[in-house]
């Protein structure tokens, strides 16, 4: 049985191994930077609020699965504010098709909800047929495509 909750701090070689597996194209150094950015709640990447994951873990402690959730001051394709947006989500390949990605975007929504936010929003990459089949199915509703991105979000 999984459980999910927000990740802690020593688990960072634990989250860097998916991290790598979702952002492959980018160097290792890179990766473990944001993340200590991350953990440390240091905001760095646009003019996001904050960040915050939640991970899913395993009987035996090992994490498999995570959701990076920012929250924004505003978005231009969004109707309220503050916005929450997904900037990664990654399950291991042995747990995919079980609900673990439904359920790591549901207690992010749950969060997200608990900190007045109304949406929620994300991008895939064009070419990333799975992520998008996975957006629609979970409700996220296409809103534009920008930089090789389909942007979508949805009511929470």
């Amino acid at each position: 049985m999984l459980k999910y909750r927000q990740i802690i701090n020593n688990e960072i070689e634990k989250k860097h191994r998916m991290r790598y597996a979702l952002w492959s194209h980018h160097t290792e150094k890179e990766l473990w930077n944001e993340m200590e950015y991350i953990l440390k709640g240091e905001n760095f990447y646009k003019n996001e609020l904050l960040w915050i994951v939640f991970v899913s873990v395993r009987d035996n402690g090992k994490l498999g699965g995570f959701i990076e959730i920012t929250l924004y001051p505003e978005l231009d394709f969004c109707d309220s504010k503050p916005v929450g947006y997904i900037e990664g989500w990654y399950v291991d390949k042995d747990l995919r098709m079980q609900g673990v990605g439904k359920n790591l975007v549901k207690v992010a929504e749950n969060w997200l909800r608990e900190n007045n936010c109304l949406e929620i929003a994300s991008d895939v990459e064009f070419h990333n047929k799975i992520s998008q089949h996975a957006h629609t199915a979970l409700g996220f509703n296409h809103s534009h495509i920008k930089d090789k991105c389909i942007f979508y979000n949805k009511s929470i």
